[in-house]
This record gives C-alpha cells, sequence and structure tokens, in this order.
C-alpha cells in the first residue's frame, strides 16, 4: 500500500520528520545500483518540479520499463552525469536514445554514445503541429468579424482533436466551421496530414509522404507551419529513425503522470534528493522488499 507520508505519521503515531528518514533509509537500499544495470534502449525526458523552467532530467530503460537514473536541471552536463555514472563501456553499449528535440541532449547523448541512433518522439513533433494550428486559429479569431468570433469560439479543442475521434455532432460543427474560413481549413488539413504520416508503419511510404507535406506547407505559406516545417527538416535524421523504429516516450509520460501525482501530494517538494528517491519509489527498479531498520 502506498500512503502519503503524512498517512503514515498519523496511523504509526509517529512525526512526520522520523517517518521521512525511514523512508529515505529504506529506498536507499531498495534503488537498484546503475552499475548493476546494462541499458540497451534507453528514453530521456524532463519533468517541471516547480514553476520558472525549473527541470529534472528523467532517465528510463525501455525494455525495462522502469527509470534508472533522475538528475537536476536539463543541461548537456546534466545528463553527462547519467553517462559518467553508467561508464564508458556500457554508454558505447546503448543502441537507441528516444528524446525530444532538445539539443543539450542531443549533444550529451552524441559526445557520450558513438554507436546510439537518436529518435525524436513522434508526440514531441506532433505537438509541435497542433502548436502551429493553434497559433493560425488565434490570428484568424483576432481578425475575425464578430459572427466568425461566435462561430470560432470555444472550438479549439475541436480543432485539436484527431477528425477520427469526433462524434457526428462534433464533425458537423467542425465542417461549418472549416467552410467559413479557408485559411484555418488549410491549417487543419496539414495537422491531420502529419497526423496521419506518424500513423504509418511503412517507413518508406513515411518518409516519401513527409516530402509531400513540406511541399504543402510551402504551398500554404502558413509561417506557424513554415517554422516546424523547418524544424523537422533540421531534425530528420531522429524523425526517421522514429517510423524505422516505432519508439516513443511515451513510457515516460506514464511516469510523468506518477511524479505529478507525487508531486500534488507533498504540495511541492522543498528535499528534492527526498523527490528524486520518491520518484524511484514509484517508477524505478526496486530490489525485493527487506525491513526498514
Amino acid at each position: 500500500m502506498n500512503l502519503p507520508l503524512k498517512s503514515v505519521c498519523e496511523i504509526a503515531g509517529i512525526d512526520w520528520k522520523a517517518a521521512k528518514n525511514i523512508d529515505i533509509r529504506y529506498t536507499q537500499k531498495r534503488i537498484e545500483d546503475l552499475r548493476n544495470i546494462s541499458p540497451k534502449r534507453i528514453g530521456i525526458d524532463e519533468i517541471a518540479y516547480e514553476k520558472g523552467h525549473h527541470y529534472l532530467s528523467v532517465v528510463r530503460d525501455i525494455d525495462l520499463g522502469k527509470v534508472i537514473w533522475v538528475g537536476l536541471d536539463r543541461k548537456s552536463a546534466t545528463l553527462d552525469m547519467f553517462f559518467n555514472e553508467l561508464g564508458p563501456e556500457k554508454s558505447a553499449l546503448i543502441e537507441i536514445v528516444v528524446m525530444d528535440m532538445w539539443d543539450p541532449y542531443i549533444l550529451s547523448v552524441r559526445i557520450n554514445c558513438p554507436n546510439v541512433e537518436i529518435v525524436f518522439d513522434k508526440f514531441h513533433v506532433i505537438r509541435k503541429i497542433t502548436d502551429a494550428l493553434d497559433k493560425v486559429r488565434k490570428t484568424e479569431f483576432a481578425d475575425a468579424d464578430d459572427d466568425e468570433r461566435k462561430l470560432m469560439k470555444h472550438k479549439r479543442f475541436l480543432m485539436l482533436k484527431r477528425r477520427e475521434r469526433l462524434d457526428h455532432e462534433e464533425l458537423e460543427t467542425l465542417d461549418k466551421l472549416m467552410k467559413k474560413n479557408e485559411t484555418l481549413y488549410i491549417a487543419y488539413l496539414l495537422k491531420e496530414q502529419v497526423s496521419d504520416i506518424f500513423d504509418r508503419e511503412n517507413v518508406h511510404s513515411a518518409l516519401i509522404r513527409l516530402g509531400l507535406w513540406f511541399r504543402n506547407v510551402r504551398t500554404s505559406a502558413l509561417e506557424p507551419f513554415i517554422n516546424v516545417m523547418e524544424t523537422i527538416r533540421r531534425y530528420y535524421y531522429g524523425i526517421a529513425n522514429y517510423f524505422r523504429h516505432q519508439l516513443t516516450n511515451a513510457g515516460s509520460e506514464g511516469f510523468n503522470t506518477k511524479i505529478n501525482i507525487i508531486k500534488r501530494r507533498a504540495y511541492g517538494f522543498a528535499d528534492l534528493d527526498y523527490f528524486k528517491l520518491k520518484i524511484f519509489q514509484a517508477c524505478g527498479i526496486l530490489k525485493s522488499a527487506q525491513s526498514p531498520c
């Protein structure tokens, strides 16, 4: 049973500091040493531990489905510490790293993993596409007359949701808006096209269609989409690797949900070392249960 520390204190009749110290000692003993792990495929993601761009870098073993390392910040030097702890021999054996298009992570991986293939998470790419659509929507809303604004109001969710997931009533509402605004319609089609491409498993077909999508974006002349297209072209190697390996950071996102629950339970963690231990406790590789004393 996984209870908040406050509840444990009430049940056991001890103060919070004593319960925390017991929890720390017990968890530290159970965390599997990184020296005993030999990851071949890893996922790297960041999670905010408080507002103001304060992040933790979280590394998981894709094959084990567990967090194996947590570090403060999301700099190249942060990830370098993981590879230093893992050691150069094991780092050289890593075959695949799944991550976002974040240059500090890319730099560290390239330096420390000479034999690696970098895979960019498709959900991160699609999120950039939906952000581009949202920027077009906001611009069109600002320039619209009163009647068109009423039609566009509260339609953001419908536009960002995949068309195949809309019910009949939602489809009618969305189609009515698309007929009213050609620019929005073009932006919406570009969003749907790229989402369909990332659903394809055939690498050759997907990359051909991605090239056609580039052409459609240039024809549209929509600046937010042109900016995203240039980003995709810059990081094309890792996006092509996604189609080859079909790996995402969905597992990391699941861990992030658990981590956010831990954070909410404690109303944020002033003690970051303890927070990192709680992450391992919930998502990491733990040795078999032993006495806390």
